[in-house]
């Protein structure tokens, strides 16, 4: 169990009891926007927590003064075995910086801990949002894909968008967040 504590958060797995707090943003239709999902169901939101709480590479950021999950971060592994972040946030929480301290937590424990040597990270490039965290954080812009395709639309259609991809190495993380 990953237990990560940061001034105001803690990174942590996910619990049953975290539904309400999650399904806040994971039931959001501005958080999946730009997300490979649609508003989740009750049921979708379930089975992802059930799914996830026992995985270390899927946490939450639970408001240490509060206790509530205000969002969720994480990495996976891609098929070429890079490694690459990955969060969604309780829009009610934006400009507050909460997300670009869990993300530096996140990657801090990435590179100290596991031993990772550079993280990936990519966003629709309409998600000004997500592409300014991952430069605070440190990334580095080095590629723009056109024509991905994350989900369908409702009649099954390919939705295409351009994506940024970011990459930050262990040396530059180190130097950036001196």
């Amino acid at each position: 169990m990953i237990h990560i504590e940061t001034a105001r958060l803690v990174l942590r797995n996910y619990r049953t009891s975290d539904f309400e707090d999650i399904k806040k943003y994971f039931a959001n239709e501005e958080v999946s926007r730009y997300e490979d999902f649609y508003p989740m169901t009750d049921e979708q939101i379930k089975r992802i927590i059930h799914d996830w709480k026992d995985m270390d590479n899927r946490l939450v950021a639970e408001l240490k003064s509060a206790r509530t999950v205000i969002g969720s971060i994480g990495y996976w592994t891609d098929d070429e075995g890079h490694h690459c972040i990955d969060y969604d946030f309780n829009p009610d929480y934006s400009k507050t910086g909460y997300a670009t301290e869990a993300g530096q937590a996140l990657l801090c424990y990435m590179f100290e801990t596991i031993g990772i040597n550079s993280v990936y990270g990519d966003c629709d490039i309409q998600n000004i949002s997500s592409w300014k965290l991952l430069e605070r954080l440190g990334f580095r812009r080095i590629q723009r894909l056109d024509n991905q395709s994350y989900k369908n639309d409702k009649s099954g259609n390919p939705i295409l968008i351009s994506t940024f991809l970011y990459e930050l190495d262990k040396s530059c993380f180190e130097r950036f967040n001196r």
